[in-house]
């Protein structure tokens, strides 16, 4: 065939995992593509023992074909390796089960010309699917799906999957890929509404009735419902990552139907009972897959039962659903050493120690979230994760573009920084005149690159001064003006604002509320409540001291860590003073 220059190049990329026969016909299938324009097949052997590589090299195709042979790194992984080695304009991703029909790459192409950058189509069960009650169930809901995104003017991530997706090749490399992490090591699911929440967010994605792959349905009974507990285990993963959605995927799974609410949630509570219900049904379906009474409506009832209290185990293994109103909120300082300065040393935080911190955090379950999620969760918008966590950064000191950079963005880990806008030095001079050192803060452009690298920024004032007895003017300038020098400097005006030394009052607070700030921070040892003040948000102060132990204890418990901690009463009376008496405050950063 001539092929046409005009047209994009097309890669098509399938990972495959233990179905030898079963890719080898996909493959077969595609042999069959009637596309004027430049195609390649890359193929992901993604740890199979059962010789696909040897049966796929025996394949004649009419365009080239690359065959990677790679340890088993799981479905997202294997992905984003087929795509690194590709070559082609329009990376097209295929799951090992799918018989395309020869016209799938043209009509991906005609989307693209309409002007897409990305396409899904539509993946009816094959024919030839073994027959019984669970392809049919999977007939239906492909039948479902599709339905419901002919009608949407605009896609959601749930009419997004992975099994038949294609994304310009500068789309994908702009939002980073797959995530490997929803599918490493035998995990399942949603690494395709993951990469549909970034691309909805940016780019046009579109569904192509007529771009159609034959699903044929392969899954065994016992594996389907192994899939069932990590699909839960995924839409926690999901939601925690997208609270935004949150409500929206566990409604897919019926959570507020009333069988779920009352049976299935509370019999995946009882340990071990789901696996035991997954080894009976397992055991029952093939019977009576291999019987007459295989598509019986009543079994697959029975077996569709089994899979939800399946789900919901793996939905509360991961922490269950994020519908909590409670967050831990941290504030830092400097990420350095300065042991040696008379006024930062109790406040900074060595950068191993702060990194000590972010993984006592992960290993004791906690999510962080942004500072837009903990205010749509107090507005009532959206649950937040049992364990939710925000991370504060007073003053932006010089060091926080490296952290963000180096620990957080690697991470994903978003943060909040709270910029003091008027140091003329771009150095911390309210604490100088009681001895500190002089250290760097963030510049204006360097502000805007930290705001790049996913860190919200807040206001901390214009002057780092005590608030609360300062007149009308002076508060108005230390809010409102600090939020014209956002604006002046190219940076969006705040959402939020960090009271100096953590000292307010009613007066202060009003003239933040006053100046459109949406919330305010103070500084008290206890988590962000339902009915947390919005212009009063209490964080709990991270310093220099809290080895392993006592950041545990700290933010575990953290209103009894204060009771026991004698400095903590020290620096709260001191607080409370100074909202009524500046001159009797210290020089707290």
């Amino acid at each position: 065939m001539t092929r046409d220059p005009g047209l994009p190049s097309f890669s098509i990329i399938i990972p495959t995992y233990q179905r030898r026969d079963m890719v080898c016909e996909a493959v077969g299938a595609l042999c069959r593509l009637d596309y004027a324009g430049a195609i390649e097949l890359v193929v992901v052997v993604d740890g199979s023992t059962d010789d696909t590589a040897a049966a796929l090299r025996r394949i004649e195709t009419p365009f080239p074909c690359t065959i990677i042979e790679q340890p088993n790194g799981g479905l997202a992984q294997a992905r984003n390796a087929g795509a690194a080695r590709a070559s082609g304009e329009i990376l097209f991703f295929l799951d090992d089960d799918m018989i395309c029909r020869p016209d799938i790459v043209a009509e991906h192409a005609r989307s693209y010309a309409e002007g897409a950058d990305a396409v899904v189509g539509e993946i009816p069960l094959e024919a030839s699917s073994p027959r019984g009650f669970l392809t049919e169930g999977i007939a239906l809901w492909a039948e479902r799906s599709a339905k419901a995104a002919r009608a949407l003017d605009k896609l959601t991530p749930f009419n997004v999957f992975g099994g038949q997706i294609s994304i310009r090749r500068s789309v994908f490399d702009a939002i980073g890929g797959f995530d490997p992490d929803y599918t490493a090591g035998g995990k399942y699911g949603k690494e395709d509404a993951d990469i549909a929440v970034k691309l909805l967010a940016r780019y046009d994605v579109r569904h192509n009735s007529r771009a159609v792959s034959m699903h044929r349905y392969i899954v065994e009974p016992r594996e389907y419902l192994r899939r069932g507990y990590e699909l839960g285990r995924a839409d926690v993963r999901f939601a925690q990552r997208h609270l935004g959605h949150a409500r929206e995927i566990f409604e897919i799974s019926l959570a507020s139907h009333p069988a779920t609410r009352w049976i299935f949630r509370p019999l995946a509570r009882v340990p071990g009972l789901h696996r035991l219900l997954a080894t009976v049904a397992a055991s029952m379906a093939e019977l009576v897959l291999r019987s007459p009474w295989r598509s019986s409506r009543t079994f697959g009832r029975l077996f569709f039962a089994c899979r939800m209290v399946g789900y919901w185990a793996g939905v509360a293994a991961s922490g269950g659903v994020p519908d909590r109103q409670s967050a831990l909120v941290l504030c830092y300082h400097a990420i350095a050493d300065h042991a040696d300065d008379p006024v930062l040393s109790r406040f900074s935080v060595p950068r191993a120690r702060f990194e000590a911190h972010l993984a006592s955090l992960v290993r004791r379950g906690f999510v962080f979230i942004s500072a837009d999620d903990l205010l749509a969760a107090r507005e009532g918008r959206i649950g937040l994760p049992r364990r939710a966590v925000l991370l504060t950064f007073d003053d932006c000191y010089a060091d926080l573009i490296d952290v963000a950079r180096e620990i957080l963005r690697p991470r994903g880990i978003p943060a909040l920084a709270f910029a003091v806008t008027g140091m003329a030095s771009y150095t911390n001079e309210w604490d100088q005149p009681h001895g500190a050192h002089r250290h760097r803060l963030l510049d204006w452009a360097q502000l805007r690159e930290l705001a790049g690298l996913g860190v919200e920024l807040g206001c901390h004032s214009r002057s780092h001064r005590s608030m609360p007895l300062l007149d009308p003017a002076a508060l108005e300038a230390e809010t409102l003006g600090a939020a014209d020098d956002f604006e002046k400097h190219g940076l969006p005006c705040p959402r939020t604002f960090c009271y100096p030394f953590g000292q307010h009052n009613a007066r202060v607070r009003d003239a933040v509320a006053a100046a459109g700030y949406r919330a305010a921070f103070g500084l008290k040892d206890c988590r962000v409540e339902a009915h947390s003040p919005l212009f009063d948000l209490p964080r709990i102060e991270i310093n220099a001291t809290d080895g392993p132990w006592r950041f545990a204890f700290k933010t575990q418990m953290p209103r009894l860590a204060t009771f026991l901690r004698v400095a903590a009463w020290r620096d709260r009376i001191r607080r409370e003073l100074c909202a009524l008496w500046p001159a009797s405050g210290g020089h707290a950063t």
